[in-house]
């Protein structure tokens, strides 16, 4: 929806009902998505680009603010896109916008960084925990880390050394590519 200022972005709204009143103006019912930015807590560095949360701020404006249609997906159905276009948007929590609160109010964390995951970044998972880990956090480069075939984090390679001094040898892991994770 067209915003008063022209030197924002779209906001984005959900629309709930259509209603035209006695002289043919069409007013929409929306249900407003706010962008990490206009939060109490603001943006923070896991929120991805393309995030919104549904509030429950509800408005009633002309349709002639209507700019186009875009598309709000679940946070996993966006993590499986293949590409993501301008229309594309994901929504993990639903916001109060009087109180600030979150639904819900915990993610998961990833990575030695413990930082909820951000579609926009980079992941590789070790072969041996399955956990996630962001590149610079394992001292990588995103180029390093896209030409992998094989990653094992530093602890894991810890246990396979003292395994390997015991004379147990790690059982064969199945190849895992590195990719984004989506939820589990």
């Amino acid at each position: 929806m067209r915003p008063s200022d022209t030197g924002k972005p779209p906001y984005v709204a959900r629309v709930e009902k259509i209603e035209a009143d006695s002289r043919n103006n069409v007013k929409v019912r929306v249900r407003w998505y706010y962008r990490p930015e206009e939060s109490l807590g603001g943006r923070r560095q896991f929120h991805g680009a393309k995030e919104l949360f549904l509030s429950d701020h509800y408005d009633v404006q002309s349709a002639h603010t209507i700019e186009g249609k875009c598309i709000v997906h679940s946070f996993k159905n966006y993590t499986k896109l293949e590409d993501v276009g301008a229309e594309d948007y994901y929504c993990r929590f639903e916001y109060k916008a009087a109180t600030g609160a979150f639904t819900p109010d915990r993610v998961a964390v990833y990575c030695k960084c413990e930082m909820p995951y951000n579609p926009d970044d980079l992941m590789v998972q070790c072969e041996g925990c399955k956990d996630w880990y962001h590149p610079a956090c394992v001292d990588m480069t995103i180029e390093e880390a896209k030409m992998l075939d094989h990653f094992v984090c530093s602890e894991c390679s810890e246990d396979d050394l003292k395994r390997s001094q015991n004379g147990f040898h790690p059982s064969p892991v199945s190849d895992v590519k590195v990719r984004p994770f989506s939820d589990q």
